[in-house]
């Protein structure tokens, strides 16, 4: 982009190795695997990880659009200190797709969230959902955030990341939980090609390919609930259509 700007790729560009892309979907987690990597999430001594984890898992954002996040991209209803319920906006994407899209919070999501914003009463609508800071484990006490630097957004979290993967035995990638979020969109029969768009931002009909056989398998289960629905339909209807069932007519 850099060398287009100033008018130099076009000399250069027919002899540019492009890297190869990948065309793996990831790894979608199952739920017993979500409940193991969710209680060593919780055990890490970056008390961010969790609602990220969460938040991530929940919404399907990607790690630059969850590290961009401020206070005004997220509307909360608060019922006694807690968030009931809300939506957030992604202000900040890697594609015109998916800046401005809204995705609802999930009671889990909100949970998480109450806790985390608990530690910064005084930020602003500008300040960042997941602000820059630092980890002190003094003391043997339960980790303590310091110099807080609310107007910077957190740099990353791979060390604990990793950590929590070794403890759960698992190799996964952060991105696999956007890829989790969507699988789960797509093994709903009734949740439609533009409803995965709309929550999950930019996916290309190629990817969406790829998670074909998902969708496939969910019409056939979907196909199957109603042949079983129909068939306990016309059994009741035969058997309210048989003599022993047609009540007796009086003297």
């Amino acid at each position: 982009m850099i060398l287009r700007r100033f008018r130099c790729w076009a000399p250069i560009a027919d002899g540019v190795d492009r890297l190869a892309e990948r065309h793996d979907a990831g790894k979608a987690l199952s739920r017993d695997e979500e409940a193991k990597l969710l209680a060593e999430v919780s055990q890490t001594g970056s008390p961010a990880l969790l609602p990220l984890f969460v938040v991530s898992l929940d919404t399907g954002l990607r790690a630059s659009e969850v590290r961009s996040l401020r206070q005004r991209d997220l509307t909360l209803e608060w019922d006694s200190g807690v968030i009931a319920s809300g939506h957030l906006v992604v202000s900040k994407s890697k594609t015109a797709a998916g800046t401005g899209r809204v995705v609802p919070l999930t009671q889990r999501a909100c949970g998480a969230l109450t806790l985390w914003l608990a530690r910064f009463p005084n930020a602003a609508p500008e300040s960042y959902v997941f602000p820059r800071h630092k980890i002190t484990l003094a003391g043997g006490k339960k980790p303590h955030l310091y110099d807080i630097a609310l107007d910077k957004p957190m740099v990353g979290w791979k060390r604990a990341w990793r950590s929590a993967l070794k403890d759960a035995g698992m190799t996964l990638r952060w991105h696999d939980l956007r890829h989790t979020f969507v699988t789960r969109l797509c093994e709903s029969p009734r949740v439609s090609e533009q409803t995965i768009r709309s929550l999950a931002g930019h996916v290309s009909q190629q990817m969406l390919q790829r998670y074909s056989h998902v969708r496939n398998q969910a019409k056939l289960d979907a196909i199957a609930e109603l042949e079983r629905t129909l068939e306990g339909e016309e059994g009741v209807q035969k058997r309210a259509q048989s003599p022993e069932d047609v009540p007796a007519l009086p003297n």
